[in-house]
């Protein structure tokens, strides 16, 4: 029963990586289906520029000239015509390792990020001019021949403090009535702006739109814009251009596994439009998948000589836990540490402690694994000791079934006489699964989604974001590290002790190496090292443990014996056995 708890837990683990993997066949399946394209290094030609759905951006009237506000953080450049952002560099984050090439938000899109588009959407509103420039803000300013001027003013902070966060950018858009008459206008829409995927999100969970609505996060992933034949027609969809929906938002972001742009509005957005984006470059050949969103604001009619005005933050750069946490309106989430957050964090700022006095980030994660594998000694020494208790009961056991076969509450009420003669819990074995389990996920949350690993060194692998291939046969990449994961783990289980001499339970514990090989092997390097040195460290304590848990647990059980007249406990022939 105690092994079973232990299969059990082990193979939930299992059964999550698996559906993992399957929705990550579901996008590739879409994208041979009809669904948006995928980068592709081997194209030929390079495909016409634009958004899924359609270009919505014309070429500003009167022109477009560039100006920057900038401060030690990030340089954001303006366009003039449309009155908005064109692109957002972050001076901290280099956009290929080893390149002087910086991270560059909104990239090779054909809508500028706060785009301004009125109504029901379309085009982005432009020709602006330059009202006003100085160090730290800028205004431009647009009227129509309705008498509607339309003005947004953007204002950067000089330095990066605890007081203005240097990735936060503050905007108001301002519309004037200069007219006689009312002005009857629905909505405005505000663009978000947009983001790439990344290499190490194999299974495409963070390239998405998400939104707060003040009681929940939700978030738009990318591959569900695509087609799907779903898992034997069960969630079967067709391809889609735009995902929309109209309800109170307090916040939008747009992100991808390490960088994400959040819009939080003064007043709540009332709807939204995610989609996804072809972004081009310049210096490749080919395009790259992204995901863009629109923000819808209810504007209704503006009196005359009135004004509507609308005051946001906007958030570009890194998913940095402690900035986001002092947002004051659960922008954190954007981490989408999901179920286990609260021990994601808790693991998160550790690791960073950790890092501050050993700044390496793979010894950051050994160090902090041995720290989990401390606090967690206790709990699984006792698995250890449970589980050879209950080996010793298994000839005792074996006589209850075969004496009372044909009966099986006797079967049950003599096996709980025994486990309380022995004092054997077998609640015991599997209580330490059930507790590493929320903390093997945060970890995997966390690990995966934290900017600070990316591009980070450790031994051979160059970046602890990503898989750490070191060559590719035959087009197969080969990474060692899920390897050495394997062996490790294999040798684990031959060490773990075997109460049940089940052969289907023998041959599920041999394959459950084999099975992690295939379901961690293009993981995050960083999430695997860390696995790996969990294997070894487990390995070491059930060294330590086996030295003496023999004595100890035949002590245990002849004292919770009663003893028979010649002083030998009752039932010692059986355990011999």
């Amino acid at each position: 029963m105690d092994k079973k708890s232990q299969i059990i837990g082990i193979l939930c683990i299992i059964c999550a990586f698996v559906l993992l993997f399957k929705f990550n066949a579901y996008e590739q399946e879409a994208m041979e289906h009809g669904g948006a394209p995928v980068a592709n290094e081997q194209s030929a030609t390079k495909p016409e520029k634009g958004r899924a759905g359609g270009n919505r951006n014309a070429a500003p009237i009167g022109g477009d000239k560039k100006v920057a506000l900038e401060n030690e953080l990030v340089r954001v450049e303006f366009s003039t015509g449309y009155g908005a952002i064109d692109r957002i560099f972050l001076k901290k984050y280099k956009k290929m390792q080893g390149g002087d090439g910086l991270v560059v938000f909104n990239e090779g899109d054909d809508c500028p990020a706060l785009g301004l588009l009125m109504g029901d959407g379309g085009t982005c509103l432009s020709g602006f001019s330059l009202k006003s420039f100085e160090s730290q803000s800028v205004t431009f300013s647009q009227i129509n021949s309705t008498g509607l001027e339309v003005m947004r003013t953007y204002f950067l902070p000089e330095k990066d403090d605890r007081e203005r966060d240097g990735y936060l950018i503050n905007h108001r858009t301002t519309l004037v009535n200069h007219s006689d008459s009312p002005l009857p206008l629905k909505s405005i829409h505000l663009n978000l702006g947009s983001i790439p995927a990344t290499e190490g999100d194999v299974t495409g969970d963070y390239l998405n739109f998400g939104y707060y609505d003040g009681k929940s996060a939700e978030f738009i992933k990318s591959r569900d814009f695509t087609a799907s034949k779903g898992f034997f027609g069960l969630g079967k969809r067709d391809s889609r251009d735009c995902i929309s929906e109209k309800k109170n938002i307090a916040w939008g972001s747009i992100k991808n596994q390490f960088f994400t742009a959040i819009l939080t509005p003064s007043l709540r957005a009332n709807g939204f439009c995610a989609r996804p984006v072809l972004l081009s470059s310049d210096a490749r050949d080919y395009q790259e998948e992204g995901i863009s969103a629109d923000m819808m604001f209810k504007v209704r009619n503006i009196a005359a000589q009135g004004e509507y005005v609308l005051d946001l933050d906007f958030y570009v750069g890194p998913k940095d836990l402690a900035r986001l946490d002092r947002m004051e309106n659960r922008q954190e989430l954007v981490m989408q540490f999901g179920f286990f957050g609260i021990i994601s964090k808790f693991l998160l700022f550790l690791m960073l402690g950790i890092h501050s006095f050993m700044p390496n980030w793979g010894l950051a994660i050994i160090f902090l694994t041995i720290m989990v594998k401390l606090c967690l000694w206790p709990l699984t020494t006792a698995q250890v000791r449970a589980s050879k208790k209950m080996s010793a009961v298994q000839a005792p056991l074996k006589e209850i079934r075969e004496k009372y076969k044909d009966n099986s509450h006797k079967i049950q009420t003599e096996t709980v006489k025994l486990f309380k003669l022995h004092r054997i819990n077998p609640a015991a074995g599997c209580l330490p699964i059930f507790i590493q389990i929320p903390i093997f996920f945060g970890l995997y949350f966390m690990l995966r989604t934290s900017s600070e690993l990316r591009f980070a060194h450790f031994l051979w692998i160059k970046d602890l974001s990503i898989a750490d291939t070191v060559a590719h046969i035959g087009g197969f990449p080969v990474n060692i590290l899920p390897i050495i994961m394997c062996i490790t783990m294999a040798l684990q289980m031959r060490m773990t002790p075997m109460p049940s001499v089940d052969g289907s339970q023998k041959i599920v514990f041999k394959l459950m190496p084999i099975i992690f090989l295939f379901c961690c092997y293009t993981f995050p390097s960083g999430l695997v090292l860390y696995w790996t040195v969990q294997n070894i460290l487990t390995i070491v304590q059930q060294c330590v443990v086996s030295r003496r848990r023999d004595m100890q647990v035949e002590q245990l059980l002849a004292a919770s014996l009663p003893p028979k007249k010649n002083g030998r406990p009752k039932g010692k022939k059986n355990f011999n056995k």
